[in-house]
């Protein structure tokens, strides 16, 4: 290894958190802490964010196996591996849903951990890497659709082809030295307050027997008074009037 790697050891026998610990350390890893059982297992990660976890797991207060899914769910480390006395089909498939990496059966051979947390930090390294490309994929689904979004406001309200209403908002995002998703943003919320503000509107026309303009200041006077948006306003009047 490159580099020295840290590890925390879990398990509620203390003679094998030390045997543990003694092979981690004699391969190179360090060993930054070592817990009795699950609960400060997880409070050990929040502080250390270590690199590997090795955690048994049947123990007393917080077992194993829902630490390792608190540990993994807050990613408060880069792997977690298993310490089992048994092999567990059932309990492997468990482990692999809540994104465990790496299993070993008690006692520890000492030839089987190092490849074993190796694998395990590799495999966890290429999980993290293949959820931030989805994440990053949902993120750019999301903003193209909000540039649509506010590409055919535009074509609408100017009475032009979708085409020509991408290329003006690229321009003025251009102009005004902002990003494109940032103006397409502005776009969709002006039109949101628009359509809040116009059923508003409508609203109390229709039941108030209010004219346009009258409409349009009551919700504005709201707007002041109250001190928030014209859309927020529109929105709690019509509520009010339900």
């Amino acid at each position: 290894m490159d580099k020295k790697r840290s590890v925390i050891v879990v398990d509620d026998e203390p003679i094998t958190r030390l045997d543990l610990r003694q092979m981690l350390e004699e391969m190179g890893f360090t060993v930054v802490g070592d817990a009795a059982d699950g609960f400060d297992a997880v409070e050990l990660c929040r502080h250390h964010h270590p690199d590997v976890v090795l955690m048994d797991i049947k123990m007393p207060v917080f077992d194993g196996m829902t630490a390792s899914e608190t540990i993994i769910r807050e990613d408060l480390c880069g792997c977690v591996v298993l310490l089992t006395a048994f092999q567990d089909r059932e309990l492997i498939e468990g482990a692999n849903r809540i994104g465990v990496t790496g299993y070993l059966v008690k006692p520890v051979e000492e030839r089987l951990l190092l490849p074993t947390l190796e694998v395990a930090m590799a495999q966890a390294a290429r999980l993290r890497e293949a959820r931030q490309e989805a994440g990053e994929m949902k993120r750019r689904m999301e903003e193209q659709k909000l540039i649509d979004r506010a590409k055919a406001i535009l074509a609408q309200k100017e009475q032009i082809a979708e085409g020509e209403a991408y290329r003006r908002l690229q321009k003025l995002a251009m102009e005004k030295r902002v990003p494109l998703i940032a103006l397409a943003e502005k776009v969709v919320s002006q039109q949101s307050s628009r359509e809040a503000v116009n059923r508003a509107k409508e609203q109390l026309m229709r039941r108030q027997g209010l004219s346009e303009p009258e409409a349009y200041r009551l919700i504005s006077q709201t707007a002041r008074t109250r001190n928030i948006t014209l859309e927020q306003a529109a929105r709690e009047l019509q509520k009010e009037k339900e």
